[in-house]
């Protein structure tokens, strides 16, 4: 057996551990495995490697993705769709393995429903995939903001400013949720307590601390229209910092390593056992596979 495998979308970290623990899984069943560069976009343009296996165990504990990732826009149409299904019989491949989030088990649906075997893990930092509790990354993602936002607090509180932090979630406001309960944020702003202006600033009057934290989410607010209004509202001094890619380029956390090895496990599991057209999802805190079709 033959399969390939890549990843599409947004880095997550835990994106190289997984990799690496499925080609050395598959690898004792005497099963090949190669790498698909740059995910959907390499597979319309059949750009494929041999997997090294001392490069993925240097690069398993990292951020990033070895195998590369993309948007791949031309992968929706049926021209794109062709190419990747050309690249699949070229390369003999008996199944694909693909890793990211909403947009990417999109085409994961596409390719099983012209006569791929798939197995997909949900990969996103912003953990806004409705069928899992977790997609691998957000750990990591949450850590990143938490360990960012305690250090630029420590010169804050040196100045007695306050400071406005944003941190990413695209649409989603989980990020920004766990980051405010972990750091003790004074504030937060996202689409589970949405930005009433007039409200925060006559609680940051009110507030008797010197240094306040406000954790925002991406899109959410203009941060630097909100810093000068609160800054004229209240007499304080606000700065505002991105955490910004941080989020995905820090190293896996341990327990983001948990989550990985329970994705690879099964994803091997799954493919020993031939069972296909799945996704591996977290459901009341246990990895499971569910079938494709019962994802709308």
């Amino acid at each position: 057996m033959k399969l390939g495998i890549l990843v599409s979308g947004g880095d997550a970290p835990g994106m190289n551990f997984v990799v690496s623990s499925i080609f050395e899984g598959l690898k004792k069943q005497g099963i090949e495995l190669i790498g698909i560069i740059a995910g959907f976009k390499g597979l319309m343009e059949n750009k494929t490697c041999n997997l090294d296996e001392s490069m993925l165990e240097e690069n398993k504990n990292f951020a990033g993705c070895v195998l590369k990732s993309s948007r791949a826009p031309e992968f929706k149409t049926p021209k794109g769709l062709k190419k990747g299904l050309a690249t699949i019989k070229k390369q003999k491949l008996d199944a694909l393995i693909i890793l990211g989030g909403d947009g990417s088990l999109k085409g994961a649906k596409e390719l099983v429903e012209n006569g791929v075997k798939t197995i997909f893990i949900p990969a996103t930092i912003d953990n806004d995939l409705k069928y899992s509790e977790y997609s691998l990354g957000f750990y990591t993602a949450v850590s990143a903001c938490e360990n960012y936002i305690n250090c630029v607090m420590k010169t804050m509180q040196t100045f007695s400013r306050s400071c406005i932090f944003e941190v990413m979630g695209n649409n989603s406001g989980q990020i920004a949720q766990k980051t405010t309960n972990l750091v003790g944020a004074d504030y937060e702003i996202s689409e589970f307590k949405p930005l009433n202006l007039e409200k925060l600033s006559k609680d940051i009057k009110k507030n008797k601390k010197e240094s306040l934290v406000i954790v925002a989410q991406e899109k959410k607010a203009n941060l630097e229209e909100l810093k000068n209004y609160l800054c004229e509202k209240t007499k304080r001094v606000f700065k505002v910092c991105s955490v910004g890619y941080l989020q995905r380029g820090y190293n896996p956390t341990k327990e983001e390593i948990k989550m990985a090895k329970a994705f690879s496990a099964l994803a091997i599991e799954c493919i020993r056992t031939h069972n296909f057209n799945k996704v591996l999802v977290f459901q009341n805190e246990k990895c499971k596979a569910i079938s494709m079709n019962e994802i709308q």
